[in-house]
């Protein structure tokens, strides 16, 4: 579904009314033909139609928003070649109150909740009606089950970026998580609130999608991007999981593996999952749908997505010219490619072009001696080609402005990049999905709660599935690509790697690089100090740990409106 422009307007109006529905006061009690009031809209089950789709919306200005660039910057996944635009501040992760993305983040998240809790006001007030009949009752139960999930969704980012700490203990439940608001606010007082536990944050969600559970079961909607049964019950066995709840991850997660029809897509259509093809395929649950809009301008949301350009690709043109599709501010990190396999310490553009290198890196690729997903991630300079604008074109070296361009691999960012066109003739937006959800993650989901109840060999060849698919065998059956244990050996060159011996955490981290997963696996895997030792450093200086950096800090704005707000420990 898209989001419409039309519909901002609209929905400006009906914030503002429902923001202030409680006031009696006479001087707000008037008319204006121009302004929608409560009395007149929504009147119909139908009128809730426009704000549904806003709330849908809204994910393109949240988590899977412009802030999509940090958030692998944070995992160390990619480093960044610009020295500005918070760029150094997050891949270093030394957040400060002030930065504009620390709030903004918070920000939107919080006006997509009040959007949420809008809604199922509107749903409520509507139930109340004289007259329903059964259609219009099961449609109210389809919004109702939507806006349910999609303010777990935005709890679910927050609670993982702002909470106080890792759930690593059932004692850390009781840390500080965020302000909680299930209702719409209809005095001022009501806004202001203290943080809530971690725990209450948590319980809120999983009420809110064993709710959306029961609303949507069965439901079949004809977009493809509305929230189905199974992208709830999708994350409610992650809820579980973030919450030490084994057993009952288990089972809600294993009923997605046997119920929801999804399977694992052959590794050919994976690597063309996330540059605009195969929206919607047989392994996608979940997307942050995206169109491109010719009439949407480069400074204004519509309904497509914007940040491609900071993590653009760079390519050989037909003149030998390198050449950079965008603004190019991010490349693959050096230490990235030996963590999947890859034996060469080649920087220079000269080492990357020579004949022997470029021999070796056909090899490992015919041989799978190197994790194929490497591919999947990255593109590789000089050996990587796209075909853009009808003609193919060698990938180049990543753009790097601020550092020594010769010092860097600067292999280029593969996952959500543009590469069929010129950005800019998009106005600087496109109509890439960002896939939230997909089976391999609940594969692997479902194989850490059975790690946690005893159930090795059921963990291990769910584990070895999603490895299967990254090297083209057949899933379902045993190959010799296969871990022997849960301790067996994975790729990382390093044997002092935290993945060395450790396939569980490798194949989340193979998997899933560059897609906004790894960064909340740091944090409940305890990976912080061992993530920076690996990587040892980004281009804006050397990787220093604390554990205070799980939690983003409060920002001096909400820290200035709130005075019932306490700052996260470090800041």
């Amino acid at each position: 579904m898209k989001k419409n422009i039309k519909y901002h307007v609209l929905l400006v109006f009906i914030a503002s009314l429902l923001m202030f529905s409680a006031c009696e006061d006479e001087f707000l009690n008037v008319s204006d033909p121009l302004v929608l009031s409560e009395g007149i809209f929504p009147q119909e089950v139908t009128d809730l139609e426009p704000i549904m789709v806003d709330i849908y919306g809204r994910l393109q200005e949240t988590y899977y928003g412009t802030y999509m660039r940090l958030w692998p910057l944070m995992s160390h996944n990619r480093d960044h070649g610009y020295n500005g635009a918070q760029y150094n501040e997050f891949a270093l992760i030394e957040l400060n109150p002030n930065l504009s993305n620390v709030n903004n983040v918070w920000t939107r998240h919080y006006l997509a909740i009040g959007k949420c809790n809008d809604m199922l006001a509107a749903i409520d007030r509507l139930r109340d009606k004289d007259g329903l009949t059964a259609s219009q009752i099961d449609k109210l139960d389809d919004y109702e089950g939507q806006a349910l999930f999609m303010r777990a969704f935005n709890y679910f980012y927050l609670i993982n970026l702002y909470g106080e700490s890792p759930i690593l203990t059932e004692a850390d439940k009781s840390k500080m998580g965020v302000p909680l608001w299930d209702y719409a606010p209809d005095i001022i007082n009501e806004t202001y609130k203290p943080r809530a536990t971690q725990g209450e944050v948590w319980d809120l969600i999983i009420s809110d999608l064993k709710a959306a559970e029961s609303l949507l079961a069965g439901v079949d909607f004809p977009e493809k991007a509305r929230a189905s049964e199974w992208a709830v019950k999708s994350f409610l066995g992650k809820a579980y999981i973030f919450t030490l709840q084994w057993d009952k991850a288990r089972d809600v997660l294993k009923d997605v593996i046997d119920n929801s029809g999804k399977q694992l897509v052959s590794y050919d259509i994976l690597r063309n999952s996330f540059n605009g093809q195969n929206k919607f395929n047989a392994e996608s649950i979940f997307e942050v749908n995206s169109t491109y809009d010719p009439l949407g301008g480069s400074s204004q949301f519509n309904t497509g997505a914007d940040w491609m350009k900071g993590i653009s690709i760079s390519y050989v043109d037909q003149d030998g010219t390198e050449v950079c599709n965008g603004f190019g501010n991010m490349f693959i990190h050096d230490m990235t490619m030996p963590r999947y396999g890859f034996n060469s310490p080649a920087t220079t553009t000269a080492e990357q072009k020579d004949p022997d290198y470029l021999a070796y890196s056909l090899q490992v690729r015919a041989d799978k001696s190197v994790d194929p997903r490497l591919y999947v991630t990255t593109f590789q300079p000089y050996v990587d080609s796209i075909n853009y604008i009808g003609n193919w074109r060698k990938i180049a070296k990543g753009r790097v402005e601020s550092y020594n361009a010769e010092a860097s691999k600067a292999w280029c960012i593969h996952k959500y990049t543009v590469t069929d066109r010129y950005w800019g003739d998009l106005n600087g937006w496109h109509g890439i999905n960002m896939i939230v959800m997909r089976l391999a993650d609940v594969y692997l989901l479902y194989a850490e709660a059975q790690m946690h109840l005893n159930q090795t060999g059921e963990a291990l060849e769910y584990i070895n599935k999603v490895h299967r698919r990254a090297y083209d065998v057949p899933v379902n059956t045993a190959s010799s690509y296969d871990y022997g244990s849960l301790a067996a050996r994975t790729k990382t060159l390093d044997p002092a790697d935290p993945l060395a011996n450790d396939p569980l955490k490798y194949e989340r981290w193979a998997e899933f690089g560059g897609e906004g997963v790894w960064w909340f696996d740091v944090r409940r895997f305890d990976l912080g100090q061992e993530e920076a030792t690996y990587y040892q450093r980004v281009k804006g200086g050397a990787l220093e740990w604390r554990d205070t950096k799980y939690a983003m800090p409060i920002s001096t704005t909400e820290m200035n409106a709130n005075s019932q707000m306490i700052q996260n420990p470090g800041y």
